[in-house]
């Protein structure tokens, strides 16, 4: 164990974290300690810290813990197995660890490993809210140098987004519509027209992060604090309905309007955690609309691809970053979250 020591945030119990003194990650076998430079709030992040994850109430994500898990940073030092990275590379990672031993794991198949870590949750990795992360290097990726920091930590929540469209096909008939004003969703918009759908339809409820929306190519936008949405979405799609739905927001209702507002045969990809059951979802509309409903987390396995549209599409995702506040006044945001509630996206911790 390190003599060393850094800052990082545990928590111990809803509302009760704290930024104390650790060890310091050493580089030993194939492990790569990095410095961190950018780590993301994800509401995942938040949920942890107030308690309400469900994955709080399941056991699966215990007290204490380490959490965070969308970052970038800068390699400090490597293990003597590490071939691949030097002090020095810029880098981003996982979100999360496999064992490295299983059958699925020496195919290099990570996706396939049933005893995976996640970085700052369920089964707890020692997460990102510290000054220096410790990652096997098969989990690591060098960040390009087009890309930024803040645009390195987006890339995990990038994957999310990208979950929800890689196995689609999408073309200038296709509708897609987005719910969700955070970091997934507006991602989920520039995705969309990145893969060629003819119409993006954002529904939302502030007017700024519509604003944003449509630059990240939205061609429709529908405010459903002022209309309801399935009903403007099945008059924009000639009574069709949308081909394709990605519900980003968590809320119940917005997971209904999909199903609403879907055309027969369409998709719905669900990309955020709902923290409670849903006991009043009609299931009947599913069947008798043929409609396809999958669930889209994680980034394993998507993050390289991720980067590559990153570094090449002309559109970027900077506005997305909304905040930057200092990791001493990290736990501040948490505490008064609902401060920024209604102008924040993606607030970005930095360490200098």
């Amino acid at each position: 164990m390190s003599k060393e020591t850094m800052k990082a945030i545990t928590v111990y119990g809803p509302g009760d974290a704290r930024i104390e003194d650790v060890a310091k990650p050493v580089a030993e076998g194939d492990m790569v300690v990095a410095r961190v430079v950018r780590t993301g709030i994800c509401a995942t992040d938040y949920s942890i810290f107030t308690g309400d994850s469900s994955f709080i109430r399941s056991g699966e994500i215990s007290y204490p813990c380490r959490f965070g898990h969308e970052w970038a940073g800068v390699v400090e030092s490597v293990g003597p197995d590490v071939k691949n990275f030097k002090p020095g590379d810029r880098i981003y990672a996982d979100n999360f660890v496999a064992c490295g031993k299983c059958d699925a794991c020496t195919q290099q198949d990570y996706m396939k490993c049933n005893d995976v870590h996640s970085v700052g949750t369920v089964n707890c990795w020692d997460g990102c809210y510290a000054q220096y992360m410790a990652m096997p290097e098969r989990h690591v990726f060098l960040l390009p140098d087009e890309l930024s920091m803040d645009e390195g930590a987006l890339i995990e929540p990038a994957s999310i987004a990208y979950d929800a469209f890689k196995k689609v096909s999408l073309g200038p008939e296709d509708t897609v519509v987005v719910y969700g004003s955070g970091a997934i969703g507006l991602i989920s918009v520039w995705l969309a027209k990145y893969y060629g759908a003819g119409k993006v339809i954002f529904v939302g409820r502030s007017e700024e992060k519509m604003k944003r929306a449509k630059e990240l190519g939205a061609d429709i936008l529908v405010n459903n604090k002022k209309e309801p949405a399935a009903s403007r979405i099945k008059e924009l799609t000639g009574g069709k309905g949308a081909t394709m739905l990605v519900e980003t927001s968590g809320s119940p209702d917005a997971l209904k309007d999909c199903i609403n507002a879907a055309a027969r045969y369409a998709r719905i990809s669900i990309a955020s955690f709902y923290e409670h059951n849903i006991n009043d979802i009609a299931i009947d509309p599913l069947v008798l609309g043929c409609l396809t409903l999958v669930g889209a987390a994680g980034c394993q396995g998507n993050s390289p691809a991720v980067c590559e549209i990153m570094r090449t599409n002309p559109v970027k995702l900077t506005s997305v970053v909304t905040h930057h506040i200092p990791f001493e006044q990290c736990l501040d945001a948490f505490k008064n979250e609902k401060d920024y509630h209604t102008s924040k996206i993606k607030m970005m911790v930095t360490f200098e």
